[in-house]
């Protein structure tokens, strides 16, 4: 993987991992948590549903399919390891997460510069980092997204530098594994096909990997698809959280000179009509706004995306929105937003040819990852699990970019 001494990476490794996770779980234990509501509250009932036998459901009996499966199953799976249902048990297990999605950032680090020393700095910036440490204290998806997109982005780097057909279904599956974290990744295998496509990457037997690498996300994906058709006898890869996100975006519209989104999203469901009839009447209300939900929108939610989240400030009610806050505050707001400024160089250099393909997909992937938040929800929580990416971006790639 590296010109490095396998015994000082493997040590690197350990320190990393030890250091994060002693980070996190000493914020466990100095802080309260905060309180278990909204979307943590389903993930956590999801969780303890598993944990008891009761399958994936919300009420002990009828299957659900509304939340992304794989997150409230994990935890569900270490709450019956561990004998435990309690958040702060969640946020132990979202701090082991963490830990490991800082390791599997490090060995990413490691196949884009050329140096061990950058490599495990950028490392230790994430393990420290307050944004992302603050994370397990919720019990939300963002430490396990963090963890499944870093090592999918990972095989898929080592996959373009040497493909073959182990490396090809090694990705494939990654991506489908990252998929049943949440659907926002289910693009990926696609950009991916596209970047193992351009000129001078079809190498021999090049036919044979793409296809084993789309066989293998979509047998990763298969299982839970079916699962969802015999339940609910319809179509749902994943999960079905389409009517929830229109209903969100058509409830939170403010446009200058009409009624507010939300007056027309609550008249519509007073109405009591069938999941079909509800989606067209929300539908037809985006698509008579073009100018607003495919224009200023999608502006707004690019640039609330690199806004640094503060959930758990705010939380504690120490710095609200629009607030004033501290110098730290705004220089972190600098440092945040500079990593999506080499992230956008970054990506241009790679549409110009100068990087490797396998560079190149790191930072198509982060952009692309950001356009899809752009078009349905801007929010800076959802961009923490691609800051391995944005921090690989601020890397000195060296040969190893070119």
């Amino acid at each position: 993987m590296t010109p490095h001494s396998p015994s000082r990476v493997i040590g690197v490794a350990v320190l990393l991992f030890v250091l994060s996770l002693s980070v996190c779980l000493e914020f466990v234990a100095v802080y309260p948590l905060p309180e278990v509501m909204n979307d943590a509250a389903e993930y956590l009932t999801l969780a303890r549903n598993v944990a008891a036998g009761r399958g994936f459901t919300m009420d002990g009996a009828t299957p659900a399919a509304y939340r992304p499966p794989l997150f409230p199953t994990l935890l569900g799976g270490w709450y019956r390891i561990t004998g435990t249902t309690s958040p702060n048990s969640a946020a132990v297990f979202q701090a082991i997460l963490l830990a490991v999605g800082t390791l599997a950032a490090f060995l990413l680090f490691l196949d884009i510069t050329a140096s061990l020393a950058w490599a495990a700095g950028a490392a230790l910036f994430l393990a420290v980092n307050p944004l992302l440490v603050t994370r397990v204290a919720f019990v939300l998806q963002e430490p396990t997204i963090l963890l499944f997109t870093t090592l999918a982005v990972w095989v898929s780097v080592r996959f373009l530098k040497t493909p073959s057909i182990p490396r090809a279904a090694l990705a494939g599956a990654a991506w489908g594994v990252c998929t049943l974290v949440k659907t926002v990744a289910g693009f990926a295998p696609f950009l991916l096909l596209t970047v193992r496509l351009l000129p001078g990457r079809r190498g021999e037997g090049w036919r044979g990997d793409i296809a084993v690498m789309l066989l293998c996300f979509a047998a990763a994906v298969f299982p839970w698809t079916a699962r969802n058709y015999v339940h609910f006898q319809r179509f749902i890869p994943v999960n079905a959280q389409g009517e929830g996100m229109l209903e969100w975006n058509v409830s939170h519209a403010e446009i200058p000179g009409e009624r507010p989104g939300a007056e027309f999203a609550a008249e519509v469901y007073r109405k009591g009509l069938p999941e079909g009839e509800r989606k067209k009447l929300l539908w037809r209300y985006v698509l008579d706004r073009p100018a607003y939900f495919f224009g200023s929108r999608i502006l707004r939610n690019a640039v609330r995306f690199v806004n640094p989240p503060r959930d758990w400030w705010w939380a504690r009610g120490r710095y609200g929105p629009g607030e004033g806050r501290p110098w730290y505050w705004t220089a972190y707001d600098f440092l945040h937003r500079f990593l999506f400024l080499c992230l956008m160089y970054r990506t241009v250099q790679a549409v110009r040819g100068r990087h490797s393909a396998a560079s190149s997909f790191v930072v198509l992937f982060g952009c692309a990852y950001w356009a899809v938040y752009a078009l349905s929800w801007g929010d800076g929580r959802y961009a923490l699990p691609i800051y391995p990416v944005l921090v690989a971006a601020s890397l000195p790639w060296g040969v190893r970019g070119r």
